[in-house]
Parts: structure tokens; C-alpha cells; sequence
């Protein structure tokens, strides 16, 4: 996938050249020490641009930090009169086309500009400098914040060949490591794309884009098709401390790490052989004998039949890149080792409270059983206290166990056919007592009893017990609680629980599946409990195939959806 040079035409433009234009008109602070950098280098970017493309004239633009005015960057040869003119327009929906392509964040064509509407507030403008189409592109950064555009004028309407849109790409993301280098950004694959496009430039003049070469702030090469290097910017070589003599004779080898000669060889051969681009990452030492990480990219530009007829190549320095990989893994494997740590402290903490709470929980059902003497009438209401908050709290640590072992992945499933009535039933006798409290409405007419689930058949029953209980829970009384099935589009079946409970906000929505989340209202003031009940059951859903999703509206109620597997 070579490019292909094609001869240029000589430049029929000639108007004066924009670097006789006074510093300060420039949009940079003319104290800014990146200022000569960025506007040199996007000037020197042009006129390569419009060497490829005879009878363009390219101009660069550069968005302000208000956001909303473009700059001046570069325009070697366009009227300076009319640079003057729009530097300081405001981007917007129908701001001729690099405005707008700046407000839609995309590309924008105007075949011809006395006719094209986005170009009525600067007709006037353009027409007199013999401008008829102007193409532009937006210059996007990594998170697409909009950096300025780059725009190709012509003086007649035309509308963009493939070869142009490819240009003005190419064009573009120059631009884009251009401005991102001024302005001190690491964006480093974005800078290694464009500056191996200047390859282009070799076609048209070998001494100039030696020179042009000597300006790009990355390491800079050709090979030869077998490979051997036969040009290296004067800067790489002295990066290495070597003369560009001995580099081009020893060759890169010289320089790579021992580790990484055996990949690099490999990789270059495959490259060699088959045309295809090459790009890896190698360690190469500098001129104070320190190794360091460079992602290394070379493009084939072949001839019209396709056969390679030169490699350009650019390696950009990415140590600092690797050295902060390496400390977000080494802080991913330490935030993991102690979240593992902390869920294997909850699972023992649990299971060292829930022996005493055991022994508290049976020694007092023998009280109330009379055993060994019956307890005195005034002193059962204090045992079945005890006996509850034994329960209450046990449940409590329960919770936190699961959670636990979910976290540090140690719950085991048990995969089966599981029925819906199954479940259904379980669910409709341990609610039974909670719903009869509160005089609760208890619906499952809408509920396929046959539908059957790939499911463990304890976790689902926990699942739809912790709905049906939170519903139950947050529904006032004399309210309803209903449950049906369904078999959503991707095949999977569903159990839906509706409530006419208090609902809950956005704002509680957002939250309701993260874990000790709790709502402060009157209901769940009444039954407190530990905030892991929703997130235990999503993660129980999605440990088996599935997952959970809830929708709520305050004062109408809440409907959860678990969606699971069926056989």
C-alpha cells in the first residue's frame, strides 16, 4: 500500500508570500518561543503540499481558546489581503468552509464559491483574489477538540478527486502534529503519521526536502527497496552521536538494543518483502549510551505499476510514553492487589462475626424454646428482639460476604435448566410474610411458568428474591407488585418487577447499582440495611450470561429487568 508520486506542474499562483507579513499580526504572542516554530513549519508544510497538488494554494487556520475565532496560521501563497480579511472570523454553521468545517467538527466541499451558500458572508472577500473553490478539513486532536483546518483553494470550481481528499488528509494530520508540537502535546502516533508523508516531497526535489527534512522535530530516514539506508537528517544522526556517514554505513542495527535486533530484522524483512508499511516499537541508544523506546514507522512509495521505489521512514522518541505505561500498570496492579486484599479481609472479617452471631442465634431459639427452663413472660419480647437483630445483622454480613467474593471473583455457578415456577414459587412464599404486613397486591399473571432459564437456580432465586424484597420494601401500603416475563430481541429471557413504590430520582437512578449506596426517605429509614442488595444481584445476573437494567419514576415506582440466558 505504497503511495504513488505522480510529476507536478509548476505552481501558477503568485501572490506574495505570507512570511512578509509583520510577526506581530500573527495570532501567537510574538514572546511565545513556539510562535517562529509552528508558523515556519506550517508555512514549510504548504508549500510542500501545494508542490504535490499544482494550481492549489493551501492555508492553515488556527481555532483561538475562546473556541470560536480562527487565526491566521499559514498561507505562503495567498493575497495577504485577504488573509488579513479572515483572520479573526468566527466559526459557525454557514462560516464559509473553514468556519463551518470547524463548527461541524467534519470536512466540508464548496465546489464553487460564488454559488455556494455557505460562502455568502465572504463572497466579496475571495471573488477579487480570484478565489472559485475552497475545500476544507477541521484539525482534530486525539479527543477531538478542533485545533484549526486546513483548506485547499483553487481558482476555478472543482470538485475533490480521491487523490485530493487522500492529500488533504495527509495534509491535515501534518497539520495536526505540527500545531500539537507547539504547543508542547506528545501526541506521538499522530506526529509519526504525518511526518512520513513527507516523502512526497523527494519527487519533486531531493535538495529541498533534504532541507525540509532537517526542520520536522522527529528522526527522519529513506531507505532504499532492499532496505539500506541511503539518508538520514543530519539531527538523527547527531541523536545517536554519530556522523551521518557512519550511520548510514553501520546502518540502524548498530544502535538497537540486543534485546530487540532478532523482532526488528524480522519485521523489516517482512516489510521489504511484501511492500507492506512497517511500524514497530525498538529501543534504540543515544549519544549518552542510554537506551530508549521509539515507535518506528516507514511507508513503500511505489511507482504507477506498484513496485517500491523508496522507503521513508520517521522514528519518534516514546520513552516517556513507555515509562508512564509502566507506571499505570504498576498502579492497576496495585489498585487490584488491594481490592483483593480488601475483599479477603471482608470475607474473614464475616466469617469470624458470623460464628459468635451463630452461637447468639441458637442459644437464644433454646430460650425460646424453654430449654433448659422456660423463659418468664416478660423476658420472651426481649428474646425475640435479640432473636431478630441475631437475623438483621447476620443478613447484613451475609451481604458484605457475597459482595466480597463477587469482587475478588469467587463465587461458583452451577449452571441448570431452571424453570420460571421454580423461582416464582420460592420467591412468592419467603415474601409472602412482608407482603402480608403491608397488605401488598402480588401479580405473576403475566409470567410464562414454563419459560426456562440457563441459570443457577440458587443465584436466580436470590436475584428475584432481592427485587421482589426491595419492592416490597419501598412500596407504601395497599400498593402492587407485579412480575412477568418476556423474550427480549437478542433471545434471552427476562423477568420484569414492577412496583407502585416512591420511585426513585436521576439522580438515584444513576447510583442504584453501585455498592452501600442508600436512599434517604422515609422507607428506607424503616429498613436499613448494607446498600449491596441491587449490586450483588447485577453481578450475579452478569456472572451468569446476563445483566440488569432499572427504570423509575418518583411517586409512580420502579421496574427492574434481569435478563438471563435461556436454555
Amino acid at each position: 500500500m505504497g503511495l504513488q508520486i505522480h510529476e507536478a506542474r509548476p505552481d501558477a499562483s503568485a501572490a506574495l508570500p505570507m512570511r512578509d507579513v509583520p510577526v506581530d499580526w500573527r495570532p501567537l504572542r510574538a514572546d511565545d518561543p513556539s510562535a517562529t516554530m509552528l508558523h515556519d513549519s506550517l508555512d514549510t508544510l504548504i508549500r510542500l503540499i501545494e508542490r504535490v497538488s499544482p494550481g492549489m494554494r493551501g492555508s492553515v487556520l488556527l481555532l483561538d481558546d475562546d473556541g470560536i475565532t480562527l487565526r491566521h496560521g499559514a498561507a505562503p501563497n495567498l493575497p495577504i489581503e485577504y488573509c488579513r480579511a479572515i483572520d479573526g472570523a468566527h466559526i459557525g454553521p454557514a462560516d464559509g468552509s473553514c468556519g463551518t468545517a470547524a463548527y461541524r467538527r467534519e470536512r466540508v466541499i464548496v465546489r464553487d464559491i460564488a454559488t455556494d451558500p455557505l460562502w455568502d458572508r465572504y463572497r466579496a472577500i475571495a471573488q477579487p483574489h480570484g478565489l472559485a473553490a475552497c475545500w476544507s478539513t477541521p484539525i482534530l486532536d486525539a479527543d477531538g477538540h478542533v485545533l484549526g483546518t486546513f483548506a485547499m483553494y483553487y481558482d476555478e470550481p472543482r470538485d475533490p478527486t480521491p487523490i485530493d481528499i487522500a492529500l488533504t488528509e495527509t495534509a491535515t494530520l501534518l497539520a495536526k502534529n505540527i500545531v500539537l508540537r507547539a504547543r508542547t502535546t506528545a501526541a506521538l502516533r499522530a506526529r509519526t503519521e504525518a511526518t512520513e508523508r513527507w516523502a512526497l516531497a523527494l519527487h519533486e526535489s531531493e535538495a529541498r526536502f533534504r532541507m525540509m527534512a532537517e526542520t520536522i522535530p522527529v528522526q527522519v530516514w529513506t531507505a532504499q527497496p532492499d532496505g539500506k539506508l541511503d539518508f538520514v537528517t543530519r539531527r538523527t544522526a547527531e541523536g545517536f552521536g554519530k556522523s551521518v556517514e557512519q550511520l548510514l554505513a553501520d546502518g540502524w542495527l548498530d544502535v538497537v538494543h540486543p534485546d530487540d535486533v532478532d523482532r526488528v530484522i524480522a519485521r523489516w524483512t517482512l516489510a521489504l518483502q511484501t511492500g507492506e508499511p512497517y511500524e514497530t516499537q525498538f529501543r534504540l541508544r543515544s549519544r549518552d549510551g542510554e537506551y530508549r523506546w521509539h515507535l518506528v514507522r516507514a511507508h513503500a512509495m511505489c511507482d504507477d505499476d506498484g513496485h517500491v521505489q523508496h522507503w521513508f521512514g520517521c522514528n519518534a522518541d516514546i520513552e516517556e510514553h513507555k515509562r508512564l505505561e509502566g507506571a499505570l500498570d504498576a498502579a492497576l496492579t496495585d489498585a487490584k492487589e488491594a481490592n483483593r486484599a480488601k475483599a479477603d479481609f471482608l470475607a474473614m472479617m464475616s466469617h469470624e462475626l458470623r460464628t459468635p452471631l451463630n452461637a447468639i442465634g441458637g442459644y437464644t431459639d433454646l430460650m425460646l424454646e424453654g430449654i433448659p427452663v422456660a423463659a418468664a413472660e416478660p423476658h420472651v419480647g426481649y428474646l425475640r428482639r435479640i432473636s431478630d437483630s441475631q437475623k438483621h445483622l447476620l443478613g447484613l454480613i451475609e451481604a458484605v460476604l457475597t459482595h466480597a467474593k463477587l469482587e475478588a471473583g469467587k463465587i461458583v455457578y452451577h449452571t441448570s435448566n431452571v424453570a420460571a415456577f421454580e423461582v416464582l414459587d420460592v420467591v412468592d412464599s419467603l415474601t409472602a410474610p412482608q407482603r402480608t404486613a403491608k397488605s401488598l397486591t402480588f401479580l405473576t399473571d403475566d409470567c410464562d411458568r414454563r419459560m426456562t432459564f440457563s441459570a443457577d437456580r440458587e443465584k436466580l432465586v436470590q436475584i428475584l428474591l432481592n427485587l421482589v424484597s426491595n419492592a416490597a420494601k419501598f412500596t407504601p401500603d395497599g400498593g402492587t407488585i407485579a412480575i412477568r416475563t418476556e423474550t427480549t430481541p437478542s433471545g434471552m429471557g427476562a423477568f420484569v418487577v414492577r412496583d407502585t413504590g416512591v420511585g426513585m430520582s436521576a439522580e438515584e437512578l444513576a447510583v442504584v447499582f453501585e455498592p452501600y449506596v442508600q436512599f434517604d426517605n422515609r422507607l428506607s429509614r424503616e429498613h436499613k440495611g448494607t446498600g449491596l442488595g441491587m449490586p450483588i444481584a447485577r453481578e450475579l445476573a452478569r456472572g451468569m450470561g446476563g445483566d440488569m437494567a432499572a427504570t423509575s419514576e418518583v411517586g409512580v415506582g420502579t421496574e427492574v429487568r434481569v435478563e438471563i440466558p435461556l436454555a
